[in-house]
């Protein structure tokens, strides 16, 4: 199990730190609670101000001591429960909280505040956490870092591979829209062309035989009139006009035979432009779905472009941000030098005055 299995409470408090010299000011100070069981650790840094950690392991010894000299009502388990709570009232403004600096010693105060004075519910002393352990302490949050920005490099690039892929799949849509468009309007002069050159020829054919028909009726009449004028010249002639008549009925039955043609050409033609609309419609169906598809695929690339955005401006902090622990790092490593050398000089007085 991580450290972090055990984590109770995890907060960023903005509370008053008062110096020995009472002079305050307010820190953003990180607050971090593990229970391990049988022991409570507490830590409080300023997250700006490495030098600024303290640290407490507060176990059922000590908090007999604690319960004790401060007369606590609750056992250990109890108050591990209460300081979380604590910590929550301050954070609503239910209760005073303040940090007073002495030495390598930090007192958190909790209180509240009457008429005539500040009541304290609680005063827990922590120590200054050792130097090699903030050291470590840094090197493991650099780490996490680290990690978290490679995290954040994978994807980013798994961000920008999709990005490029839905640009490729727009591109060709696109693509294929125009071919469709382009084939729509084909097909759409095609079917005009066809039309006007069927509803042409079909114009033509009933014109030539209207003007025939026209033509064999009149030539009909002036036969009638000729048979007219020929039955008053002579009687005898009715067998022939019989005949003729015989010979009429038949070219009429062979008109009308041409007529009901012309009929079944006509209703052939109106199915023919029926279909024609029906494969118009499917088409301009076919091209509103491609234009929806093309705008929902840039909607979601517009999309996903601003989540690239985010993420490389998240990227960008983190770089910051770990460039600033480097540096941080530098410091107390040279902190740690100056000490060491110190302590060496030290050392070698202490040995010189023991052998003087």
């Amino acid at each position: 199990m991580s450290r972090n299995d055990f984590c109770l409470y995890n907060g960023n408090h903005l509370i008053p730190v008062f110096l020995r010299n009472c002079y305050s000011e307010e820190k953003n100070l990180s607050i971090n609670i593990f229970d391990f069981g049988d022991k409570l650790q507490i830590k409080l840094r300023d997250l700006a101000e490495y030098s600024f950690n303290y640290m407490e392991n507060l176990e059922m010894g000590d908090f007999e001591t604690l319960r004790i000299n401060q007369c606590l009502d609750v056992n250990f388990t109890e108050f591990k429960t209460n300081f979380v709570d604590m910590l929550y009232q301050f954070q609503r403004k239910e209760m005073f909280l303040k940090c007073q600096i002495s030495d390598k010693l930090c007192s958190l105060i909790f209180f509240t505040k009457s008429k005539i004075k500040d009541i304290v519910y609680l005063t827990l002393d922590l120590h200054m956490t050792d130097q090699k352990e903030i050291i470590a302490e840094m090197h493991s949050e650099m780490h996490d870092l680290q990690d978290t920005n490679g995290r954040l490099q994978k994807q980013l690039s798994k961000a920008q591979k999709t990005v490029r892929d839905k640009e490729l799949e727009v591109s060709d849509l696109d693509a294929t829209r125009k071919l469709m468009l382009n084939q729509f309007c084909k097909n759409i002069e095609q079917i005009e062309k066809l039309s006007i050159s069927k509803l042409t020829h079909i114009q033509n054919q009933v014109i030539n035989k209207i003007t025939a028909f026209k033509s064999q009726v009149s030539e009909l009449e002036r036969k009638i009139n000729v048979l007219k004028q020929e039955n008053h010249l002579k009687v005898d002639s009715s067998d022939r006009l019989m005949k003729t008549m015989e010979n009429l009925r038949l070219e009429n039955m062979g008109y009308n035979t041409t007529i009901e043609d012309l009929r079944r050409e006509n209703r052939s033609l109106n199915h023919l432009r029926v279909t024609l609309e029906r494969n118009v419609a499917d088409l301009k169906h076919s091209l509103d779905d491609v234009q929806n598809n093309y705008r929902a695929i840039e909607k979601k690339k517009f999309e996903l472009e601003n989540d690239l955005k985010q993420l490389s401006i998240i990227v960008t902090e983190k770089d910051s941000k770990i460039s600033e622990l480097s540096k941080d790092l530098v410091q107390a490593n040279n902190m740690l030098v100056q000490f060491n050398n110190r302590f060496d000089v030290k050392v070698q007085q202490v040995i010189y005055i023991a052998c003087g």
